[in-house]
């Protein structure tokens, strides 16, 4: 067990207890050959939570070690190992909701091993008054970020020991491309201005994909051993009382603009919480961050979950309605892709379970989940053949 904890089976469970822990470790192509090593990140992350889970801790407390587990391994895109930005230095996202309507996110973040804590550190702060009745911020980004965690003598690191190998080999890679790119397109030094909205296009806007996204996209031209992981990690977690929180952490994409906030910052596009009549909504998504921003897609799949009977159609419809049939999206020259992964609890019902849904339109998704009497937890890698339609998967977790 993870700490060096361990737990005797008496104390794994109490009556009526709800524990469960649920992790995703992005959306994207994942290797076959790096299959293991994603689920065993999923799974590491819900062994520490269910540390937590089976000695009392909150939900907000197995959210927080489950991202925070992902956020130590390099092989996510979060915390060490994370994209790197433009310039080569990390700066990453996360937020943490509870069931009581409540949040703490950061954006933009540099110089933080975990910066799902410190979103953890502003979700703890709201409830601590401030003097001259202020109000305590639910979202801090960037330098203001960094002096507030000061502040509260939070821990910092030299932004160097953030950057994997494997991240910066990435960076090189990307830099070489656009490097590259930029010299063969230098003699469009007067660029063609549009006939319709008279707004300036560049040479990259003018071609259909520049070729950086068409190595990303087209599955035959792909590396099978390299994996385009790009996305946010998320979690959502149950304890033993039926509370519920979620959280969602990230690097962001790679070659990002400083000072660009993703959707792992931003409550309600990459995560959100529903509570009504006894019945619980949770999701955490994943995908083309700007696009997810625009439709909004993390609160719209929860409504549209909480009012089926039917979870993964809901889900389903949310994902090719609300992200794939927008506007935004159809017209948009990016990469169209997102990933969901949800929870729905009915307390009113006679028997407890919880519905257990994902849909994803990228190559592949990697996940696990884990109940306070499972020995271990059980981890699945939703595989896509039909990229860019919507690909389903779920199943009903019981509890004893």
């Amino acid at each position: 067990m993870d700490g060096g904890l361990e737990t005797r089976p008496s104390q794994q469970r109490t009556e009526d207890d709800w524990s469960a822990i649920f992790v995703h470790a992005g959306a994207g192509f994942h290797s076959v050959q790096n299959e293991p090593s994603h689920l065993e990140a999923c799974s590491a992350a819900c062994r520490a939570a269910m540390v937590f889970l089976r000695n009392g801790g909150s939900a907000v407390d197995g959210v927080e070690m489950a991202l925070k587990s992902l956020e130590d391994n390099e092989i996510t895109n979060s915390g060490y190992g994370s994209n790197l930005s433009l310039d080569g230095t990390v700066e990453c996202d996360a937020s943490i909701m509870e069931d009581t309507g409540r949040s703490g996110a950061v954006g933009a973040v540099d110089r933080f091993k975990n910066p799902s804590a410190l979103a953890r550190l502003v979700l703890d702060n709201t409830r601590r008054p401030m003097s001259l009745k202020r109000v305590p911020p639910v979202m801090l980004v960037g330098p203001g970020a960094q002096s507030y965690a000061k502040e509260h003598r939070f821990p910092l690191v030299d932004n160097e020991a953030l950057i994997s190998r494997n991240a910066h080999a990435r960076w090189v890679k990307w830099k070489r491309e656009l490097d590259a790119y930029g010299i063969r397109h230098k003699e469009h030094k007067k660029t063609p201005r549009s006939k319709v909205t008279g707004v300036t296009l560049t040479a990259a806007a003018l071609s259909a994909k520049s070729e950086l996204d068409a190595e990303i996209e087209k599955t035959g031209q792909r590396d099978a051993t390299e994996d385009v992981v790009t996305d946010t990690v998320g979690a959502i977690c149950v304890d033993r009382w039926g509370r519920v929180a979620a959280g969602s952490s990230s690097g962001g994409i790679g070659m990002k603009h400083r000072g660009r906030i993703g959707p792992a910052a931003l409550i309600g596009i990459g995560t959100w919480i529903r509570v009504e009549d006894g019945i619980v909504v949770a999701t955490t998504c994943s995908g083309t961050g700007e696009q997810m921003a625009h439709t909004l897609i993390a609160s719209k799949a929860v409504d549209r979950m909480f009012h089926s009977d039917d979870e993964s159609q809901g889900l389903k419809t949310s994902i090719e309605k609300d992200f794939m049939g927008s506007k935004v999206v159809q017209e948009s020259t990016m990469s169209s892709a997102v990933g969901i992964m949800a929870i729905k609890i009915d307390k009113n019902a006679a028997e407890k379970r919880i519905y257990f849904t994902y849909g994803h339109t990228t190559d592949s998704m990697a996940m696990a989940h884990m109940t306070a009497s499972m020995i271990e937890p059980e981890t699945v890698m939703s595989r896509n053949a039909r990229n860019p339609k919507t690909c389903l998967g779920g199943k009903v977790v019981r509890l004893p």
